[in-house]
């Protein structure tokens, strides 16, 4: 890609018709021929490196939102909004070769990209849990990476012949600008409750962001139950929900702790649904995921079977068992999400229901005694333990959550995660259910400045031997 090209994307004017071959934001990876983005971060400036980068480097150029006394740098409005145009651009806009399918919500997400996938051979997926390019999963950063790494990956998925990709969209993601030139082919909006209030500070501002993410004239697919959806859905839209006002709904259902059976309406047509998940948050996972597959006019069957073949998704609802006993881990860090996680293993269990949850450090503090009021609502025996504490306290953090638990016994605390684990699958009996929340699929431990491997599933196992 020539300078050239970049300042007819950015809108700017520069005469230079030098070769750029790189593009990066991270200051550590620059080298020759570089377009270096210098993006202001939440903890560090990419500005304060521009001058020693410009030092070392001859043929290198910036682009940044400050001022730079050096002819290779040049000012642009927002340079996150370039950086994904000129991405778009320098890969070929990849999201135009293949079908991007953009799903936000508060929950809801990882599981319907996995469906999803199941349903369509030719597709891959991005968010929380990593990205796929065939049979193998990579790891990301976040939940939704920056966009210079987004089009880079699509590029990938273009090259290896995929046909779709369905893109987990985080608030951070829409508010920090992370899907700049990505052409969305369809978009889906899951629910809103709870969640980075430590960022948002109001419901209202997070709520916001994530319906910024839809526009008048966009392909949507809306759970039309949630309160939120009346702001966004319209003729554009396919609609999802428990009531016969949706396009999507089901007509009777059942679950246990095999799975769901159900007959749903798609669209005056009765489709018989077996899956393996569980629970009436995942019937809506399911319908979001019928109402995708119908949008790309896939073939009725062909979603029955799909939805038939998947088991689960890492972290999700994990279940594992020992001598009639069971354990689930799965990655609920929200009231919300625990509320619908508990709920439904509640309904099914015959034993005891026994979580083990904590709450991450430097993150959102008022939803932790919620938490505590859920677990104490909802479990026969509460273990309070970490999650990841980040610079936090750990007992602070705990305590925390003790403030919303008013029971008095059935309630223990034991700040290391692992022997929270064990104490809780040493308590159970035949029948008994050991829920462990917050982490999934997680495989790390944040405590303070150290992050250690750490992974729930792998207690379970060493533990149980299974």
């Amino acid at each position: 890609m020539k300078l050239k090209d970049i300042g007819e994307v950015c809108s700017f004017n520069v005469q230079e018709d030098n070769k750029i071959e790189f593009l990066t934001y991270d200051s550590r990876k620059v080298k020759e021929n570089s377009l270096f983005f210098a993006i202001k971060g939440h903890s560090v400036d990419g500005n304060v490196f521009v001058k020693d980068l410009l030092r070392r480097y001859k043929n290198i150029y910036v682009l940044s939102e400050k001022e730079h006394n050096d002819a290779r740098c040049f000012k642009v409005f927002d340079v996150k909004e370039c950086m994904g145009r000129v991405s778009s651009a320098f890969f070929k806009e990849p999201s135009k070769k293949i079908d991007v399918v953009g799903i936000t919500g508060t929950n809801g997400k990882t599981t319907t990209t996995y469906l999803l996938r199941s349903i369509f051979k030719d597709s891959e997926i991005m968010g929380t849990t990593g990205y796929t390019i065939g049979d193998r999963l990579y790891k990301l950063n976040n939940t939704t990476p920056e966009s210079l790494d987004i089009h880079k990956i699509l590029s990938e998925m273009v090259r290896c012949g995929s046909k779709k990709c369905f893109m987990e969209i985080s608030s951070h993601a829409i508010t920090l600008n992370r899907i700049a030139g990505v052409d969305f082919k369809l978009k889906v909006f899951t629910n809103i409750s709870q969640d980075h209030l430590d960022y948002y500070k109001t419901m209202d501002n997070y709520a916001k962001a994530k319906l910024s993410f839809f526009e008048k004239s966009d392909k949507k697919v809306v759970n039309i139950d949630d309160n939120y959806a009346k702001n966004i859905v319209d003729n554009n839209s396919i609609t999802y929900g428990f009531f016969d006002n949706a396009d999507i709904y089901p007509k009777r259902y059942d679950f246990g702790i095999d799975g769901i059976e159900m007959d749903l309406s798609v669209f005056g047509k009765t489709v018989y649904i077996k899956s393996n998940l569980i629970g009436k948050y995942n019937i809506y996972n399911i319908m979001c995921a019928v109402g995708v597959a119908t949008f790309f006019n896939k073939d009725l069957k062909e979603i029955e079977n799909g939805i038939r073949n998947f088991k689960n998704t890492p972290g999700r609802l994990e279940f594992f068992k020992k001598d009639g006993m069971y354990a689930v881990v799965d990655y609920a860090h929200t009231d919300d999400a625990m509320e619908n996680v508990l709920s439904t293993l509640k309904q099914i269990k015959k034993g005891r229901l026994i979580v083990v949850f904590g709450a991450g450090g430097d993150r959102d503090k008022s939803k932790r005694p919620k938490m505590g009021k859920v677990a104490d609502e909802l479990a026969d025996i509460v273990v309070v333990t970490s999650d990841n504490p980040r610079s936090e306290d750990p007992d602070a953090i705990i305590g925390d959550i003790l403030n919303g638990i008013n029971r008095k016994r059935d309630i223990f605390v034991e700040k290391d995660r692992e022997k929270a684990i064990i104490s809780a699958l040493d308590m159970a009996n035949k029948n008994d259910i050991v829920a462990i929340l917050g982490k999934g699929h997680e495989d790390y431990q944040i405590l303070n400045n150290k992050t250690i491997h750490f992974d729930d599933r792998e207690v379970i196992r060493k533990h149980w031997k299974v």
